[in-house]
C-alpha cells in the first residue's frame, strides 16, 4: 500500500542531527516491513501557527510502501521521535 509522509522537523536542528532523524525514520519504515520510494525535503518553511514554540519548521515529505498492518504502531514509534514536531501520514490512491 501507497502512503505519503510529511514530517516537520525542528528549524534549527544541525544537519548532522537532521540527517540523523531522517536515517530513524528511514530504520522505522524498514522495521515496519516497508521502503522508501522517494524523499523531498522542501526545507525550512515558516508554520502557519506556532508550534512547540517554533515559528519555522523543516519540512520533509516522504513516498513510502507500507504493509496496512502495521501502520499504526509505524505512526507510534514516529510519536515518540522529539525532534519531530509534526507529522501526517495519508493514504496514496494508487
Amino acid at each position: 500500500m501507497k502512503y505519503e509522509l510529511m514530517v516537520i522537523l525542528k528549524p534549527l536542528l544541525p544537519e548532522d542531527i537532521r540527517a540523523g532523524v531522517q536515517k530513524k525514520l528511514e530504520t522505522l519504515v524498514k522495521k515496519a516491513k516497508g521502503s522508501v520510494v522517494n524523499v523531498d525535503a522542501w526545507g525550512k518553511r515558516h508554520l502557519a501557527y506556532p508550534i512547540e514554540k517554533h515559528e519555522e519548521g523543516y519540512y520533509i515529505v516522504y513516498d513510502l510502501e507500507l504493509d496496512p498492518s502495521k501502520v499504526e504502531e509505524f505512526q507510534k514509534e514516529l510519536n515518540l521521535i522529539s525532534d519531530v514536531l509534526r507529522s501526517l501520514l495519508s493514504k496514496k490512491d494508487s
